[in-house]
C-alpha cells in the first residue's frame, strides 16, 4: 500500500512539473528523432533544415505550457535553411501542440517561409497564452513575431500577433496577423525628421459573428515632427491620436483591415 501511494505521488509530482515548465531540447529530439547535432545547441533534420535550441537567437525554438490547458504544451520551431543570403534568412516555422507529459504530438502546423526575412529582420518570436476566449468552447493561443529594420535614418519595427485554435483535431489559423506595435520614421540623422509610434490593444467583445466573438482593437498613436527651433536647439512637436476597430469572424478567419496588417 505504501509503495502504491508513493507511486501515485511520484506520478502526480511528474504531472505537476510537466504542467509548469517545458524542455525544448526534449521536444525537438522527440519530434525529430532523426535530426543530427551539427554544433552545440543546433541540429539538422533529414530535410537539411537547421533547428536551433540554444535560445540565443531569434531563430531559436521555443515552448510554453498552455495555462488554459496545462495538459498541453505549445512549441514554435523555426526550420532554417542552411543557405546563406546577404541580408537575411530563409526558413519555415512549425507550430506544435504536445501532450505535456509524454510529448506526443497532438497537432502540428507548418508555416512555410514564416521565418524568412531580409533587411527588416525578425528579432524574436514568442508564444502568447493569454486567455483568448474566442468562442464559448474555444480558446486560442497567439504567436508574436517582432521585426526591426537596420537603417538608422529610416527606422522601422513592429510586433505582429496571429491567433490559432484547435478545431476538429487540427491546428488552424483564425487571425492572420495584426501589428500590435508599429514604429517608423525618416530623419536626417541629426535632428529634422518625422516619426510615428503606434500601440494597439485587443479585447474580446461581447458580440459575435459566425460563432466567434468580435475582437475590439484600440489604438493610441504619436506622430512626432522634429526640427531645429529659433534657438538652434532640436525640438519636437507631438500629435496624439486614437482609433478603434472591431474585427469580425467571417466563418474562416477574422477580417483585418489593411491599415492594421503587419509588414510581412
Amino acid at each position: 500500500m505504501r509503495l502504491l501511494i508513493s507511486g501515485i505521488l511520484l506520478l502526480s509530482s511528474q504531472g505537476v512539473n510537466a504542467a509548469t515548465r517545458c524542455d525544448i531540447s526534449a521536444i525537438v529530439q522527440h519530434v525529430w528523432p532523426d535530426a543530427k547535432p551539427v554544433a552545440e545547441g543546433t541540429m539538422i533534420t533529414p530535410a537539411n533544415q537547421v533547428i536551433d535550441i540554444t535560445g540565443n537567437s531569434p531563430q531559436s525554438a521555443i515552448c510554453r505550457v498552455w495555462p488554459a490547458q496545462p495538459e498541453l504544451t505549445l512549441a514554435a520551431v523555426p526550420l532554417m535553411s542552411q543557405e546563406k543570403i546577404d541580408y537575411g534568412h530563409n526558413g519555415d516555422l512549425e507550430l506544435l501542440v504536445l501532450n505535456s507529459v509524454t510529448l506526443e504530438v497532438k497537432q502540428r502546423l507548418l508555416l512555410p517561409e514564416r521565418m524568412s526575412d531580409d533587411a527588416i529582420r525578425i528579432t524574436g518570436i514568442a508564444l502568447d497564452t493569454a486567455r483568448w476566449k474566442v468562442a464559448p468552447n474555444q480558446t486560442a493561443f497567439g504567436l508574436h513575431i517582432t521585426r526591426s529594420g537596420s537603417s538608422r535614418v529610416n527606422p522601422i519595427g513592429e510586433d505582429a500577433l496571429s491567433l490559432y485554435v484547435i478545431e476538429n483535431n487540427q491546428l488552424r489559423l483564425v487571425l492572420a496577423g495584426i501589428a500590435l506595435t508599429a514604429n517608423s520614421g525618416e530623419w536626417d540623422g541629426n535632428c529634422a525628421g518625422e516619426f510615428n509610434d503606434i500601440k494597439r490593444t485587443l479585447a474580446i467583445g461581447s458580440s459575435s459573428h459566425k460563432g466567434y466573438a468580435d475582437i475590439r482593437v484600440s489604438e493610441k498613436s504619436v506622430a512626432s515632427t522634429a526640427f531645429i527651433d529659433a534657438k538652434g536647439e532640436c525640438t519636437a512637436k507631438d500629435t496624439l491620436g486614437k482609433a478603434t476597430w472591431t474585427l469580425h469572424y467571417d466563418g474562416k478567419q477574422y477580417t483585418v483591415p489593411q491599415t492594421l496588417a503587419p509588414l510581412e
